[in-house]
């Protein structure tokens, strides 16, 4: 179930404000996860694709190779200004980019080859109508490359990770467990063909400038870092760094699943 927070904010004031802290993030720039989507796309060829949630563009240059046509989509237009000018230094000629939410896309139904999202979905108002879209606009014979951070099945745990994510982000909405995720493909009208979990590395500074939080709030996140439940500690490789840095990860599920016939 998603949950609401008083003190949310939306992802356009959020990522409007830190932008540009995401041009230079090395977890959205590279990693396991990333190499994973670019495998699982490089296993065919499109026409017409997209990347929803695109930030400051990584994932979609990533897997604009093997596209025709590659169209970066965003709710918030600081992070399309950022990937266009990424996207311009590389050398791109086959991206587009598009204000547009994941609930709500500018595709007809069936129009495009492969869907693509990574890091995106946990900031989505409404996952389920987000994967709903996702179904609409495949081709019969298209591919979805999903791609985000998820919570743990014990429940406890998963509490615990949530309420860190909401305070430090106030963006955050909800990340489904990995069999949540599954759920939610199958009564999409998904099938699965592929899937592995890997992990985002994380070092508590950078995690918490990137988001902008205020130094209050790092302060006590800091603390709960410091004094997590074993359980907790354990399930998330929580470990003090040289000097007063933390290190932890939390798991990312990739997943490749093509629409049921």
């Amino acid at each position: 179930m998603q949950r609401q927070h008083p003190g949310r904010v939306t992802a356009q004031e959020q990522f409007g404000r830190q932008a540009h802290y995401y041009v230079d993030s090395v977890v959205h720039r590279e990693g396991e996860s990333l190499q994973v989507v670019e495998e699982f796309a490089a296993r065919g060829r499109y026409r017409h694709a997209t990347d929803i949630g695109t930030g400051v563009g990584f994932t979609a240059f990533a897997v604009a190779p093997y596209a025709e046509e590659m169209v970066a989509t965003d709710i918030t237009d600081a992070m399309l200004q950022e990937a266009r000018r990424l996207g311009a230094q590389r050398g791109l000629t086959n991206v587009r980019y598009a204000l547009a939410a994941a609930e709500q896309l500018p595709f007809a139904d069936g129009a495009l080859d492969l869907v693509v999202s990574r890091t995106a979905a946990h900031h989505f108002q409404d996952i389920p109508q987000a994967v709903a879209e996702w179904r609409r606009v495949l081709a019969a014979e298209g591919v979805l490359i999903l791609a985000d951070t998820v919570a743990p099945e014990e429940p406890e745990i998963a509490h615990w990770m949530h309420d860190i994510e909401i305070r430090r982000d106030p963006s955050h909405v909800w990340e489904p467990a990995p069999s949540q995720w599954l759920a939610l493909l199958d009564t999409a009208g998904f099938d699965v063909t592929d899937s592995a979990i890997t992990p985002v590395n994380l070092e508590f500074e950078d995690w918490a400038r990137r988001s902008g939080t205020p130094a209050s709030e790092v302060q006590r996140l800091r603390q709960d870092f410091l004094r997590a439940p074993p359980e907790v500690a354990s399930a998330f490789d929580i470990r003090r760094a040289d000097g007063d840095d933390i290190h932890f990860h939390w798991d990312c599920l990739v997943v490749r699943a093509a629409p049921r016939a």
